[in-house]
């Protein structure tokens, strides 16, 4: 399921700009796709230290005394409130069987599964097939352009950034809590929710960037090979990876 293979991609980038970081020292020459560096180190600490203070403790007690059950719903309520972004990103990217799976799936798990509660629709064997705009951005052949920290959005880039109100377009939340000024409360409560959850499922990650010589270096890396390798479904072209590895051989 491509969900796994999100998770996967997520792990090895990890892994891999980790290692990289184990022999390149910071500051070893600047990359050419973070031109703007110094901004992104100062924002990048900023929410290390809101992360630490703030996130880190609400997610941490969230994985920790939340039941399962509950976590897995809260988890399957949002993946269905993307259904109509996937649907809309896959058709655009010339993906039309997915397509019609994400329109199945969020159909499906809207009634039957109690507001998505429940993924009845995986049971059913119509597989989750995530995308964004800043995917099918680039399955248009839009490059990532810089690397851009946003201050509590985290690791980005200018194809990323465009595509975000897209995504807020395409997101049902928008239409439902956000035409009524008194409905706002409740918005903002399910947004820190959504956050919560997207946090605590990242909670794995920080042992591996406690090793890291160069923690902001390790997560640039993993965000752009991650993106990278979505925009390819996993499957980068060998120019691209010839590129990468030329990539690497001029910061060393």
């Amino acid at each position: 399921m491509k969900t796994t293979l999100k998770r996967s991609l997520i792990a090895i980038a990890l892994s891999s700009a980790l290692a990289s970081c184990a022999v390149v020292p910071p500051n070893s020459g600047e990359n050419p796709n973070d031109p703007w560096e110094t901004f992104n180190r100062q924002t990048h600490a900023f929410n290390m230290t809101m992360d630490e203070y703030v996130l880190h403790p609400i997610a941490q007690s969230y994985a920790d005394y939340v039941p399962t059950p509950v976590q897995d719903g809260v988890s399957n309520f949002f993946s269905n409130l993307g259904e109509p972004g996937n649907m809309l990103n896959n058709f655009l990217q010339g993906k039309f069987k997915e397509g019609a799976v994400s329109f199945a799936r969020f159909l499906i798990n809207s009634t039957v599964g109690i507001a998505g509660l429940f993924d009845v629709a995986s049971h059913m064997n119509l597989e989750y097939a995530p995308e964004d705009f800043g995917e099918t951005l680039g399955t248009w052949g839009v490059g990532p352009g810089p690397y851009i920290v946003w201050p509590f959005l985290g690791p980005s880039t200018a194809r990323d950034t465009a595509s975000i109100p897209v995504d807020w377009a395409t997101d049902p939340t928008t239409y439902i809590f956000w035409d009524r000024s008194e409905r706002y409360p409740y918005a903002v409560g399910l947004g820190a929710l959504k956050v919560i959850d997207t946090r605590a499922k990242l909670l794995a990650t920080d042992a591996m960037l406690q090793t890291a010589l160069d923690p902001y270096v390790a997560v640039r890396e993993a965000y752009l090979q991650n993106r990278e390798n979505l925009v390819w479904d996993g499957n980068p072209p060998l120019v691209l990876i010839e590129d990468e590895f030329e990539d690497e051989d001029y910061e060393d």
